[in-house]
Order: C-alpha cells, then structure tokens, then sequence
C-alpha cells in the first residue's frame, strides 16, 4: 500500500512540476481558428459546432500535405470548395450568418490549455470570422494535426507528452 501511495504521490508532484515551455508550436505550423458572431449562447453554439464539422473537412483537403507548405496551397487551392462547405453548413442549419475566411498571416490571442501556454501573435492560418467576429475563439493547430486530439481525454502531462511525440513524429 506504501508503494502505491509513493507512486501516486510522485505521479502528483510531476504533474505540478511538469515544466512544458519546451514545447511550443513550431513556427512551420498551420493553425485554424473561428471567431463566433457574438458571445450570445446561439452565436456560440454556432461556432461551435461549424468547428466540429470544419475540422473534419479541412483535414480530410490537407491529410495528403507532406509539410506546412503543401497545407498552406492545399488551404489556398480549395478557397472556393471551403467556402462551399461552409456556405452549405450555415444555410442547411437556416443560419443566415455572413463570414470570412482568410488564409495566411493570421492574428491569434495567447491561449493556455493544458499546462502549455500560445502566445499570441500573427501566424500562418485559416480564419473563420463569423458575422461581426465580437465572440469568443475557438483555434487549435492542423498541421501537425494537434486539432485531433480529443481534448477532454487527456491530462496535463498525457496532453503535453502526446504533443510532443507528433512534433516529433513531424521533425517539426
């Protein structure tokens, strides 16, 4: 019973200690990020679930890229069929919202998820700007594609050590 009280007590202290600055998302990366109409519950929910289907889209048009430059003209190549996708997903659920979709160098705010802290600042992206853009954000990164790990699954540590095995896995 000692020995499992140590571990579990080691397995704490390493989680609270667990230094994660190291891993920071490489610049070669490519985020994606939506920004909901307004915070209103609707507006949020809204962009929430666009983000669930959006994701799945965009990584079936970019799963085939060998780096970041093969997503970024993967992203600008396919403009008009994200669009479409888009424009199809609002008018199916009768949202009747307008949006942008911007590809390129992209403002994102400082985020803190999972011990890890993003800074903020301009970075290669698609953006998804829904109606005014006055809401919350949602982004994550799809290339590598850290979008896929599910985020409830995983804890600080797991997280942290998943995220460096795919930027290893992408000699990122």
């Amino acid at each position: 019973m000692k020995k499992i009280l140590v571990i579990v007590a080691f397995l704490i202290i390493v989680a609270i200690n667990f230094n994660s600055s190291d891993i920071i998302i490489p610049n070669e990366a490519i985020r994606f990020r939506i920004i909901a109409n307004s915070n209103s519950i609707e507006d949020q929910l809204i962009k929430n679930n666009l983000e669930k289907e959006l994701e799945s889209y965009l990584f079936e048009l970019t799963k085939s890229s060998k780096d970041a430059i093969g997503v970024k003209e993967s992203l600008i190549k396919e403009i008009d069929n994200i669009n479409s996708f888009v424009d199809n997903y609002l008018s199916t659920n009768n949202i009747s919202e307008h949006y942008e979709i911007s590809i390129g160098n992209n403002f994102f705010p400082t985020k803190k998820y999972k011990g890890i802290t993003y800074e903020s600042g301009y970075y290669d992206s698609i953006v998804v700007t829904l109606g005014h853009g006055q809401g919350l954000n949602w982004w994550c990164v799809i290339y590598p594609p850290l979008c896929l790990i599910d985020e409830d699954e995983y804890t600080n540590v797991e997280y942290t050590s998943l995220v460096e095995e795919l930027l290893n896995n992408y000699n990122l």
